[in-house]
């Protein structure tokens, strides 16, 4: 017997409402078993009544529906291909085929010939379309504004000074006892100091004419324009002193390669120098001659091999 579930009360099969509070009462739905035909509640998968399996309602018309399905989709699988093979028999060709079978004879069978039908086709021509011509404009030309001349200014021409050349001084041997065409003429006290000498010391010895010799020395001094440095050297050629004055206006002098081998050999060839100041006078005939206007340095020598 079926209860309220609420408040107990005895329920009659198929109420679903109670009779005493009132509350709705769920529904259960119930299967007939195709067996011995009892009511079985829905959900049971064997009949209380015979035991038996329970089958659903809902599962016939699904099985049916599932046949009809698959009829359908036959169908249209091979419905147009049966269509295709009735529409194409011919029953002429099926006759004399069978009777050609029969009298053992080659079927022939019938092509229609294709014949294809010319159509003439019709190619447009391009026609020219006249193109206008550009009217040309016409520009003014430009008015030409005079430039003005430049006038070339006169650039004076530098004048080229000549600078005068320093000529080397020479030397020349003088032979002590050799006399002179004039008279010898009063000389004046010097009146300044002798130069100092600096190299070379004495006793240093140089090898060979390429040997550079280079004589130099100081003085408190200034010269002017008229003033010199007078370098007397000295040696003894053939048993004879040769004094050699050379004379420049720089505390320096490198001795000439053509002093090379003039000493003797006998003496070592050593040479003696020395220095001191003079005063240039040059006579109306062009003579040049010089005025000591210092004392002699000390003297040093060198030896030239």
């Amino acid at each position: 017997m079926k209860k309220c579930s609420r408040c107990g009360t005895e329920l009659v099969e198929g109420q679903v409402v109670c009779p005493h509070c009132g509350k709705p009462q769920r529904r259960r739905s119930l299967v007939r078993c195709r067996h011995c035909g009892s009511l079985a509640r829905q959900g049971l998968r064997v009949c209380p009544a015979c035991g038996e399996t329970l089958q659903s309602d809902w599962l016939r018309p699904m099985m049916l529906g599932g046949i009809v399905l698959a009829g359908l989709i036959l169908g249209l699988l091979v419905g147009p291909s049966l269509y295709r093979s009735l529409t194409s028999f011919e029953p002429e060709l099926a006759v004399s085929t069978v009777q050609a079978v029969a009298a053992d004879m080659p079927v022939l069978v019938h092509v229609p010939t294709l014949t294809p039908s010319l159509t003439p086709s019709i190619t447009p021509t391009p026609t020219n379309t006249p193109t206008s011509t550009p009217t040309p404009t016409i520009t003014p030309s430009p008015t030409l504004t005079p430039t003005p001349t430049h006038t070339p200014t006169a650039t004076p021409t530098p004048t080229i000074t000549p600078t005068p050349t320093r000529a080397w001084p020479t030397w020349t041997p003088v032979t002590p006892g050799t006399p002179t065409s004039e008279p010898p003429t009063a000389t004046p006290a010097p009146a300044l100091a002798a130069p100092e000498l600096l190299i070379p010391e004495t006793g240093v010895v140089y090898e060979g004419e390429d040997a550079s010799i280079e004589l130099t020395w100081r003085s408190s001094h200034t010269l002017v324009s008229d003033e010199y440095f007078e370098v007397m050297i000295r040696y003894v050629s053939g048993g004879a002193t040769v004094s050699a004055p050379v004379h420049v206006q720089r505390p320096s002098w490198f001795v000439s390669k053509m002093l090379h081998g003039k000493a003797d050999q006998e003496s070592e060839r050593i040479y003696t120098w020395s220095v001191r100041l003079v005063r240039k006078r040059t006579a109306d005939d062009g003579t040049d001659t010089y005025l000591p206007i210092s004392a002699w340095s000390e003297e040093r020598t060198f030896h030239w091999k």
